[in-house]
């Protein structure tokens, strides 16, 4: 029976530890080991780890300096005896099945990576479930040349955004040199992307496995206090670079892109507003401007299908017009 190395970073989490571990233990999949980053926690978190890991010996700890959820599952991987990885954040919940029914997908079809369905729980307690393509098969190639649909987490073929829910081959990941970028934001598209990349196969199941607990704003806020738009713009040239060489006709894909480039931009504007950090309305939209002025310098053509009024008022440069759209945002939007 093949070890499963499954990789949890955790910063500030302390009461979420011994909840999210639970689920961890509870799999029904045998052989396990379970991997904490502690990635330089202020509160109680690697205390905590430190107790799960004296009651269960499949528990690991490895106590870091703070860089980032990336680096710290950097080292996860780095230290992983598991012919598998899995990536579980400590605040979500696996079914007691899942790594069981990764594994067995895994076992039968060879491939590099296996994707599962999963949940997600809105803040309001709605809950909406994802279920994958019933078993099928596809070859990294045939993902390459045809991305668009495994660009969309929430459909039945997406493979982009999250890297919780799948299983990927660890001799895989090392023989390329697979790895999670330093930055805060934004690590698991590409690391996704770069293992698209080189992958051999996929294989999709349609169980629901994985839980995950989606941030209102507050929480969001908290976890965002610096500027956002840097590391959109580091983490969208690596993911352009890429994708676009695999089939740079596909003009869906490249849409797609830049959409997604958009609506992170549109984050980074809206993170200055970010009530946990103090800025004037002064710094503010000086920010404001800088950023919507690279983010105009750095697209190709402003055609991508987008016709929302923040993106009229930022090709339009209509500064003071954007400026009130999005501080009414955030006022509208202030108890989501």
């Amino acid at each position: 029976m093949k070890l499963v190395s499954i990789i949890v970073p955790i910063y500030n989490m302390e009461t979420f530890v011994s909840r999210g571990l639970q689920c961890l233990k509870a799999q029904t999949y045998p052989n396990l080991e379970i991997l904490l980053i502690d990635d330089g926690s202020t509160d109680g978190s690697g205390i905590a780890c430190d107790r799960e890991a004296q009651m269960d010996r499949r528990i690991r700890v490895y106590h870091t300096a703070n860089r980032g959820a990336g680096p710290a599952r950097n080292l996860g991987i780095q230290e992983a005896a598991g012919t598998y990885l899995h990536f579980f954040d400590v605040d979500d919940f696996l079914y007691p099945n899942a790594i069981t029914l990764l594994v067995e997908a895994a076992e039968k079809t060879g491939v590099d990576l296996v994707v599962g369905g999963f949940s997600v729980d809105d803040h309001n307690r709605n809950q909406r479930w994802v279920p994958k393509a019933d078993h099928q098969y596809r070859t990294g190639e045939q993902v390459r040349r045809h991305f668009y649909p495994y660009m969309w987490m929430f459909g039945e073929w997406g493979i982009l955004q999250s890297v919780c829910f799948k299983l990927f081959r660890t001799a895989t990941v090392r023989k390329h040199a697979v790895s999670f970028p330093d930055l805060r934001r934004n690590q698991d598209e590409v690391f996704l992307v770069e293992f698209v990349h080189i992958m051999k196969d996929v294989y999709f199941i349609p169980d629901i496995l994985y839980r995950y607990f989606a941030n209102d704003h507050a929480r969001l806020f908290r976890k965002v206090p610096y500027d956002y738009f840097p590391i959109v713009q580091q983490a969208t040239r690596r993911i352009m670079e890429l994708v676009l060489s695999w089939n740079p006709k596909n003009r869906a894909v490249r849409d797609k892109l830049l959409q997604d480039y958009y609506y992170k931009t549109f984050q980074s504007i809206w993170f200055l507003f970010n009530p946990y950090r103090k800025r004037s309305h002064r710094q503010r939209y000086r920010r404001m401007v800088e950023i919507v002025e690279s983010f105009l310098a750095a697209l190709p053509d402003r055609s991508f299908g987008e016709n929302a009024a923040v993106y009229r008022y930022m090709c339009n440069r209509q500064y003071l017009r954007l400026y009130l759209r999005m501080w009414y945002f955030t006022w509208k939007h202030r108890n989501d």
